[in-house]
């Protein structure tokens, strides 16, 4: 089962005053479904979202040419933050949606298509539409019809070959179709066949009678109020629809030689190997390992080695190449004779990947695994073993993880506070009092609970992790600590290229901004004692070095938070070795050399462990050949 559709429906238009019969076709889609939030956008309030939400596409969107494009682009971005429904306007439902939530992802059949670039070079030959569909927030359908909203806004050549066979008369119109429409998102689904198999589209049972056309599957109609399309004259608007009707009726006997019923598009490439299992017993719970990868070519074949070496038997093992440009892919692909499923997309990031993963997935408990780190081969066994007296699928699992760079034999393990059994409460109070975290590999998440749970929140450049493990304790029964399961996590020698690092990154900096406000939300919903709110005081306490004096904005709201917990914050702490420089030159110095001196220690640290671990292999490796030898 994938992630639920979130009971939420979104509609816009540019005025918050509609006439009667659109009010009447509002109010129907509310009446049905009266547990739905609703979300109405007008003009102003489409404006403030792109400026809150969306601030990197707000060029792109005010560079559309038509207000309808922008409306479009606008739905694509609502749904994919918020998550839930749209519709236009012109909408009628005839029932409720909630036999809609399982799907993740539904979209609408619009009809056959008038496209010879659809139906020739893409074998396709109809369209969906998007006047109502509904997703998941950050689904990965949703990305790739953003990401070519933009393309098509930036590449006319990329649009071009969609514009083929129109006439002159109806240029505006199918270029509103194609670069924001449902031509776009039509194509957006031929050519993204890994995400095209998390979407569902409500086919009607015939597909070449026109009456089927433009209807929500069994669950309402579109009106086709057409107020979206250009200006024209009467006499002009009765020649396109005529010319129109002639090529449909020629186009409709080609598409019955097909038969009535249509599924997605599929190329000889999508093929998936099915995971390979090394345990008879049907029974035991099937793991999914996810492991999302982006120019990792230097560790990704040791982590897919650790990944299949693990000794439970029934487990799955997904990768996601988020649009690498090294050899990332190539080497993940050498494991797909073991049983690992590898998928390529457009680069989006980390949680993006993680999302499209799970949405792939069929395991009853999911391992995230990052693609720079390891699992001990007992690490899923061990934990799934300690839950065998445990009832509950929402217990969350962690085990021990200790940092290497290369030379994962000389890892340490350092208990903290954290390894331990703990309520959802204690966990988070320790975590946030006492600056501490779990490593991403040490966690083994139910899928009830991960579902529970909802998406990675795609905003979070960086400690995105932190925010989601937090989403799913609080959807938990509990932590339980299994201290012999161990998980490996590279670092520091690799931290400067990671996405935990965050520098002077003005959007890294925002993201951890928003991951720490989501934090003491999180907490504080929990309970509100003093005991909350001096862990809150802490926590904002000690995280005030990364903001300073960069963002003074948000030390500001730091500052506040901190007044409206009853206490206040002072200045960063910085170590004695960096101090001085403060003295001397300033802030921005003292930051600028910590974080030089930090990198060329840590460069030197993990060139020396580089080496050893070289050194040390070829040592096993000469051993190994004179035992061989001399037994022999």
């Amino acid at each position: 089962m994938l992630y639920e559709i979130p009971k939420r429906i979104i509609q816009t238009g540019r005025h918050a005053v509609q006439p009667l019969h659109i009010r009447a076709m509002m109010a129907n889609i509310r009446l049905l479904n009266p547990d739905y939030e609703y979300l109405f956008f007008d003009e102003e309030r489409v404006q403030a979202f792109m400026d809150q939400e969306f601030p990197q596409y707000r060029a792109v969107f005010d560079s559309f040419k038509f207000p309808i494009q922008r409306y479009d682009f606008f739905r694509y971005l609502a749904v994919y933050r918020y998550g839930g429904f749209y519709f236009d306007l012109d909408v009628m439902l005839a029932s409720g949606l909630s036999d809609l939530l399982k799907f993740g992802c539904v979209f609408s059949f619009e009809g056959l298509t008038l496209s010879e670039y659809l139906r020739n070079h893409l074998r396709m030959d109809w369209q969906i539409g998007n006047y109502a569909f509904g997703a998941v927030a950050g689904h990965p359908f949703l990305t790739a019809i953003i990401e070519n909203c933009v393309r098509a806004q930036k590449e006319a050549s990329w649009v071009e070959p969609m514009m083929r066979g129109f006439p002159p008369l109806l240029t505006s119109e199918y270029f509103i179709l194609n670069t924001t429409g449902p031509g776009l998102i039509s194509r957006t689904l031929a050519e993204n066949t890994e995400a095209a198999k998390t979407v569902t589209v409500l086919f009607p049972d015939d597909v070449c009678e026109l009456k089927n056309w433009n209807r929500f599957g069994d669950f309402g109609t579109h009106f086709i109020e057409g107020s979206w399309r250009t200006r024209s004259s009467y006499v002009l608007r009765r020649v396109v629809q005529r010319w129109e009707g002639l090529i449909m009726k020629r186009l409709l006997k080609q598409s019955r030689k097909l038969g009535r019923t249509r599924q997605h598009v599929r190329r000889a490439d999508s093929s998936v190997a099915v995971p390979k299992t090394y345990s008879t017993d049907a029974q035991e719970p099937l793991v999914s390992i996810l492991i999302p990868a982006f120019n990792a070519q230097e560790s990704i074949g040791d982590t897919l080695r650790s990944a299949t070496a693990q000794t439970w038997g029934r487990k799955e093992i997904i990768v996601i190449d988020d649009g690498s440009t090294d050899q990332t892919l190539e080497i993940a692909r050498q494991f797909e004779s073991q049983g690992v499923r590898v998928y390529s997309k457009r680069n989006e990031g980390a949680a993006g990947s993680r999302n499209f993963a799970f949405l792939l997935s069929q395991g009853d408990y999911i391992q995230w695994l990052d693609a720079d780190d390891l699992l001990a081969p007992d690490k899923i066994a061990l934990q799934m073993n300690s839950l065998r007296q445990q009832e509950s699928k929402r217990v969350l699992l962690s085990s021990a993880w200790g940092r290497f760079i290369y030379r994962y034999n000389r890892t340490e393990f350092i208990p903290t506070a954290l390894w331990c059994d703990l309520s959802p409460l204690e966990w988070l109070l320790r975590k946030m009092g006492d600056n501490l975290f779990m490593q991403t590999a040490s966690w083994l998440v139910s899928r009830e609970l991960t579902e529970a749970a909802g998406p990675w929140d795609a905003r979070l450049l960086s400690d995105d992790d932190g925010e989601y493990f937090c989403r799913v304790l609080l959807a938990s029964d509990g932590v339980k600590f299994t201290p012999e399961a161990k998980a490996y996590y590279r670092g520091p020698g690799l931290a400067f290229r990671g996405l935990s690092y965050i520098g002077r990154s003005s959007r890294k900096l925002d993201a951890h901004w928003l991951s720490m406000k989501l934090h003491i939300g999180y907490l504080r919903s929990m309970e509100d004692n003093e005991r909350v709110r001096a862990a809150c005081l802490n926590y904002l306490q000690t995280s005030l070095i990364y903001f300073y004096p960069d963002k003074p904005d948000i030390v500001q709201q730091a500052e506040q938070m901190a007044r409206d917990l009853g206490g206040q914050l002072g200045p960063p702490h910085l170590s004695w070795k960096y101090s001085w420089m403060r003295t001397i030159f300033g802030w921005r110095a003292a930051k600028s050399g910590q974080r030089a001196l930090l990198k060329s220690r840590w460069s030197v640290e993990r060139r020396w462990d580089k080496a050893l671990f070289h050194l040390e292999n070829r040592q096993q490796k000469m051993k190994s050949s004179g035992t061989r030898w001399s037994t022999e």
